[in-house]
């Protein structure tokens, strides 16, 4: 495992060497899997340990949905991490997946211990709500002395993790915390050391079996009604939870098992007083145990008890007659609560316990709690998003770096390329007949640009008509008597003392209608005594001839001079005989107009003045 130091007691300057090395030594910049809780990975390994003389493996395909018995886990390699990476080459194989594994989610189940530390008074009376319960987990991970009641504990030893009661009443404790053991830790480490070696992200939870099995109790019995007393019985304890007739959780308690008994001493007296201090009115106990003896052994002394002392209605189940748990190797419930296809039909559920606060609670994270404060680890690791940055400003700098070396190669070859152009070594004479030759090449495309220029179209003899057709469209009532067109130089003006003359002249070109109008052609005729009105015609007529003569510009300026009158000869009792005679009497109004567009010397079609030979 990389030495990871926190990033809070380093300088910048080692904060980013740190994140350099974490960046090229690990896949985190771009395996999301390093950033993703265990039960969310589709390839798991679970780990189940209750003291014994064996250890419960198995792997679960969140993929496929499926289970299989994991590798063996010798009891020595729990405690002291040996043969790790042996194991690990195993799980990332195919001998146990479908596929390869891209990750590996490790869940180590607890079930030989369950010990419960009483919370301060002040913060248990501060847990009124789902928030408040948060912030007392948070304090408990971070700041256990504070939170705990016994302030002489031993963080190095034992981690504590929030248990809410949350169908208790005011005045009974609202929470409890669970204490286990970080002895196998050390396992924990090695393994992790061992995925980062491989490049393969492990992330690694440590969880309580007993609140596990609580969360798996509506998987295994779904038709079970809340106000009753649950008592799981594990190798070297006893976990008795109570919850009330709406399935809250309202206390729980941790009965060891001494002189090597399957039993707590006393077992009918604790479940009794349980069942009177949570208010149960008629005290139902439910016993499960994975051996059928083991149950039907409890049972068997319970139902003495309730002869001999108090009444209790007792009912046993074995794991081994439980449907769901068939495919579960081990067959332990713990497993359960992250099997998908067996806690979504039961979350979807009306009725029952399943319903409750409690156990909507623990199914969204309360009851898969990391002992482990792995979270702490990971923040000593830069984010994702970091290592992303990291990666990108990376590539800046090196491309960077390319373009430099690529410019001043490219300079380089430039510079070499001139030096050794043949230009180089030519002598005064053959200078002065190069030089020669230029001043004739450069005059020759000045005579070309010059006569090209001379020769460009300024005035279309079919564009003009089009400029008639467009001024005057098909039946706009209009009788045209004259029309003139006239395009001219306009005369240059005298150039001033010390100043160069002009080298092109304007342009003027005029066209000159008379005739006669309806009242229609009037309205159009109208509308051209305007600029605006002027400019859209000659826009009109450019786009219909593409003739850049009639284009807008700064360089151009139209003006026309409109004369409007009445038809002296217009007759409107006039008949068709007359008319066609002289269509003239049709029209009661006349006209007569200028238009004028200048180019000043500086447009781009004026005449030059240059001459080209």
């Amino acid at each position: 495992m990389l030495t990871i130091s926190d990033p809070s007691e380093l300088k910048p300057a080692d904060i980013y060497r740190q994140a350099c090395t974490v960046a090229s030594k690990t896949s985190r910049a771009t395996d999301s899997h390093w950033y993703r809780m265990p039960e969310e990975l589709a390839w798991q390994w679970h780990v189940w340990f209750d003291g014994g003389r064996e250890v419960c493996s198995a792997t679960y395909s969140k993929n496929s949905n499926t289970w299989k018995a994991g590798p063996p886990l010798p009891l020595a390699s729990l405690t002291t991490g040996e043969g790790v990476s042996e194991i690990l080459g195993e799980l990332i194989s195919t001998l146990y997946f479908s596929e390869k594994p891209k990750a590996l989610g490790v869940v180590l189940h607890v079930a030989d211990e369950f010990t419960l530390a009483e919370i301060a008074q002040a913060s248990d009376a501060s847990a009124e709500s789902n928030e408040d319960y948060n912030h007392l987990r948070y304090n408990l991970v971070d700041e256990p002395r504070e939170v705990l009641a016994d302030r002489d504990v031993s963080t190095e030893a034992n981690s504590w993790r929030l248990l809410p009661f949350w169908g208790a009443s005011a005045s009974q404790p609202r929470a409890t915390a669970i204490a286990l053991s970080r002895s196998r830790e050390a396992f924990l480490q090695k393994l992790l050391a061992c995925g980062e070696a491989a490049r393969i992200p492990v992330r690694v939870t440590v969880t309580s079996a007993a609140v596990e099995c609580l969360t798996a109790l509506p998987l295994l019995k779904p038709d079970l009604q809340g106000g009753l007393l649950v008592a799981f019985s594990f190798y070297k304890f006893t976990a008795v939870f109570a919850l009330s007739a709406t399935g809250e959780l309202l206390t729980a308690r941790s009965l060891s098992h001494r002189g090597g008994a399957s039993l707590p001493s006393g077992f009918g007296d604790i479940l009794w007083t349980m069942a009177v201090g949570a208010e149960l009115e008629e005290p139902r106990v439910l016993l499960l145990a994975p051996r059928e003896e083991a149950v039907k052994a409890a049972a068997e002394e319970l139902e003495m008890y309730s002869m001999t002392r108090h009444g209790l209605r007792v009912e046993a189940l074995a794991y081994g007659s439980v449907p769901a748990l068939s495919q579960v190797p081990g067959q332990r419930p713990e497993f359960l609560s992250y099997e998908t296809s067996a806690k979504e039909p039961v979350l979807h559920a009306a009725g029952g316990i399943v319903s409750s606060t409690t156990y909507q609670s623990l199914w969204k994270g309360w009851a898969h709690q990391n002992f482990m404060d792995t979270a702490r680890l990971d923040l000593q690791y830069p984010a994702q998003r970091d290592l992303k940055l990291l990666r990108f400003s990376s590539w800046f700098v090196y491309l960077l770096v390319f373009s430099l070396v690529a410019t001043g190669g490219y300079g380089t070859w430039s510079l070499f390329s001139a030096m050794s152009h043949p230009s180089w070594k030519l002598t005064s004479e053959e200078m002065k007949q190069t030089q020669l030759k230029h001043g004739l090449l450069l005059e020759e495309k000045r005579q070309i640009d010059v006569t090209e220029n001379l020769l460009r179209g300024r005035s279309k003899g079919w564009v003009t008509l089009e400029f008639l057709l467009q001024l005057f469209p098909e039946d706009s009532g209009v009788r045209v008597e004259t029309f003139q067109y006239n395009a001219e130089a306009a005369r240059p003006a005298p150039a001033k003392a010390g100043t160069p003359n002009a080298k092109s002249a304007g342009i003027v070109r005029t066209w000159k209608l008379k005739g006669l109008a309806k009242p229609k052609a009037l309205e159009l005729l109208s509308t051209l005594n305007s600029q605006r009105g002027l400019a859209a015609l000659f826009d009109r007529v450019a786009e219909v001839t593409g003739d850049e003569m009639y284009r807008a510009a700064p360089t151009r300026q139209l003006t026309i001079a409109l004369t409007q009158g009445r038809n002296g000869r217009f007759d409107a009792q006039a008949g068709a005989g007359q008319l066609a005679r002289d269509p003239s009497l049709a029209f009661p109004f006349s006209f007569d107009a200028t238009v004028t567009q200048t180019l000043s010397e500086r447009d781009d079609l004026s005449l030059p003045l240059d001459k080209p030979f």
